[in-house]
């Protein structure tokens, strides 16, 4: 492995104008929060004298020099690196409203390279997913939502600390920036050296989650397979991650190898399950070494003791390479991966295109029914027919429901659907209604546990998504959720979450002496029960009355929705009620959900 490393200062890093720095498309969204932000930030200002301060490395594909400008791939360090170049955009506008033009000037020299020509183009060119918006920012056009809020962040708190220096410490605080800030460049003229040099690096620092792992070893040994392949790999991984974009990627991976591999996979063993998949799978990877991480040619003994970490501890399961999987070509386990991610992607975010689907995804999505998506982007991939894929949808909200009320075990959904994966997707409606039917618990159980059940701030969508089903099935049609769309809707506790204290008594009345004896006691065993809570939109008008209950009914009577309405025309609601209804909806609800 060739690597050339240099001690660059900032002027240095970013003075050499035909380099440019590539954030590639396959890389993640910038993710960098305020204390890391912040921490970057001081440790520059708090420089004394001619101290320096290491700000880390950076890994870069170089390829081979050339005069015009020259494209350095950023395969370590694109979240440093970015933060550096916003840092730099903010403390040049101080600049330049200070009236400092030169040192403004330099700045924005480094903030670009150009060619032979003398055309330029930026330092740090983001082919991510960020180019937009990053673009928008640098421009100072905060107009409209930003889908990278961290990004945006970014830009505001660097914005907001430069804006709070005096003009003198402006001036000095780029100088520190430019001369005193050392980053160490790792230039590497090999794809498979630079995609290992990285794994090294973080397995002996920074904790690396395993879609990073995961695209480290699937980019490497594409750059092992030939330059073809992995200009494929890349390609393929950047509309991975574009498919993925607002879905966590370690869940994905977990399901989807949960699916391919018909078991359950534990958050330990994600990494090292892709690995067994590839290596039994990709016809390629017959050439590879039996490891965890794809080493040097040459060997030797600091080869030898870089092996891939899951959560930096290394895994005890054993490497299990399954003779049984059909061999496939790289490019075809590519096209099955990204077509995975694609599909699951749409489950997750409900963007599948069909109305009736979408709206039993956001079902499901409100119960919280995670575990199930593996097996469900394995029937959608599989090409299971929109008909009998709606009736798994279902099926699947009834059986989650239940299993979550109960409090069954997670683990054991995730061994259920992970052996369902074995079933034919255009033949499975037979297999998972026995299935289910197995693992659904009985309508008493169900009764019970959904009469007692407490629903907390983070489970408070499986809740709203009962009492729709509610207002749906008692009433007919959802009239203020039609009107108003569902997210202008919220979930009620009509006997208030806080009742004792001095504000709560000022806003909502006296609600612990209206409750009787023991109020206080019994408030945390009712306040949370589904007989306890009712949809409504908008603020509760609050009437001067002295009963809590009576300053609320006018404004359930106005609403819209039938089951608001019902509470509105009751005289009193107390500890009593909410049991009354609680068990009222749990007889409902065994006829709503039933056992598949």
């Amino acid at each position: 492995m060739q690597i050339t490393p240099t001690k660059l200062t900032v002027a240095g890093l970013m003075g050499t104008a035909n380099e440019q720095y590539v954030i590639p498309a396959y890389q993640r969204r910038y993710s960098w929060r305020e204390p890391q932000i912040a921490d970057l930030f001081d440790d520059i200002l708090n420089l004394e004298g001619n101290d320096t301060h290491l700000l880390g490395s950076i890994v870069c594909l170089t390829g081979v020099y050339q005069a015009g400008l020259n494209s350095l791939e950023v395969v370590d360090g694109q979240q440093r690196l970015t933060t550096l170049t916003i840092l730099m955009h903010c403390l040049r506008d101080r600049l330049i409203v200070d009236g400092e033009a030169t040192l403004a000037s330099d700045l924005d020299r480094m903030l670009s390279a150009s060619d032979v020509s003398g055309t330029k183009a930026r330092k740090v060119a983001l082919d991510s997913l960020d180019s937009g918006e990053y673009a928008r920012l640098v421009r100072g056009d905060l107009d409209g939502e930003f889908k990278n809020v961290n990004l945006a962040t970014a830009f505001s708190l660097f914005r907001q600390w430069v804006a709070e220096l005096s003009p003198a410490e402006a001036k000095a605080y780029s100088y520190r920036l430019q001369n005193q800030a050392v980053i160490i460049r790792l230039d590497v003229n090999q794809a498979k050296d630079a995609f290992k040099l990285f794994e090294t690096i973080n397995n002996r620092g920074l904790r690396l989650s395993p879609t990073d792992i995961i695209k480290n070893f699937l980019l490497g040994n594409a750059a092992r397979f030939g330059e073809p392949q992995l200009d494929l790999a890349r390609a393929s991984w950047a509309k991975l991650i574009s498919d993925l974009d607002g879905v966590s990627t370690d869940v994905f991976f977990r399901n989807y190898l949960s699916a391919r591999l018909r078991r359950r996979v534990t958050e330990s063993f994600v990494v090292s399950s892709f690995k067994e998949l590839f290596m039994a799978e990709v016809t390629e990877a017959a050439v590879l070494p039996e490891r965890h991480l794809y080493i040097d040619d040459e060997g030797g003994e600091e080869d030898d003791a870089v092996v891939a970490t899951e959560s930096q501890a290394v895994a005890t399961e054993p490497r299990k390479y399954s003779s049984e999987m059909p061999q496939i070509e790289f490019a075809k386990f590519l096209k099955q991966l990204e077509h995975s991610a694609r599909t699951y992607g749409e489950l997750v975010l409900c963007r599948t295109g069909s109305a009736p689907i979408d709206r039993r995804l956001r079902n499901l999505r409100m119960i919280r029914a995670t575990q199930a998506y593996g097996f469900l982007m394995h029937l959608r991939a599989g090409g299971c027919s929109d008909k009998d894929f709606l009736e798994v949808l279902r099926l699947t909200e009834s059986l989650m429901l239940r299993r979550h009320v109960c409090r069954e075990r997670a683990n054991e959904n995730e061994s259920l659907f992970g052996g369902l994966c074995e079933t034919d997707p255009k033949d499975a409606l037979g297999t998972v209604r026995e299935r289910y039917a197995l693992a659904c618990p009985s309508d008493e159980k169900f009764r019970i546990a959904f009469s007692s059940a407490h629903y907390p701030s983070r489970l408070i969508e499986r809740a709203r998504y009962c009492l729709e089903r509610f207002e749906l099935d008692l009433h007919g049609k959802y009239q203020e959720l039609n009107v108003l769309g569902p997210d202008s809707v919220h979930v009620e506790h009509i006997i208030p979450q806080k009742i004792k204290t001095k504000q709560a008594k000022k806003e909502l009345g006296d609600w612990v002496e209206y409750l009787g004896a023991h109020s206080i006691d019994r408030h945390d065993d009712f306040v949370g029960r589904i007989g306890n809570l009712t949809l409504f939109s908008g603020t509760l008008n609050i009437s001067a009355s002295n009963n809590p209950f009576a300053r609320k009914r006018p404004s359930y009577k106005k609403s819209g929705l039938k089951l608001t309405q019902d509470i509105g025309a009751m005289q009193n609601f107390k500890f009593e009620t909410v049991e009354k209804r609680s068990k009222a909806f749990a007889e409902l609800a065994v006829q709503l959900w039933r056992v598949p």
